[in-house]
């Protein structure tokens, strides 16, 4: 879990600096707020690309897939807590 958390910390998903540098300090924040950072981000990127008057349709539809993945990965990922 630690290289995922240090992989996605130095990705740009995450973009709290202080986030990134307690993952990278090794004292990663709750998975809770991992995952809002991770979904605040896909909505950002979704909401440029569809503004974007150059963004093919195509485009847009992956970012709008993109953001639903995300969703649903958040969803399953604090169901998957909940069971714990």
């Amino acid at each position: 879990m630690k290289g995922t958390l240090g992989q996605l910390a130095r990705s740009g998903l995450i973009v709290d600096d202080e986030m990134v540098a307690a993952i990278l300090a090794g004292n990663p924040p709750p998975l809770e707020e991992i995952v809002l950072a991770i979904v605040i981000s896909s909505m950002d990127a979704e909401a440029v690309v569809r503004g974007d008057v150059n963004s093919t349709w195509n485009e847009k539809r992956l970012a709008r897939q993109c953001l639903a993945s995300t969703f649903l990965s958040a969803i399953a990922c604090m169901k998957e807590k909940e069971m714990v």
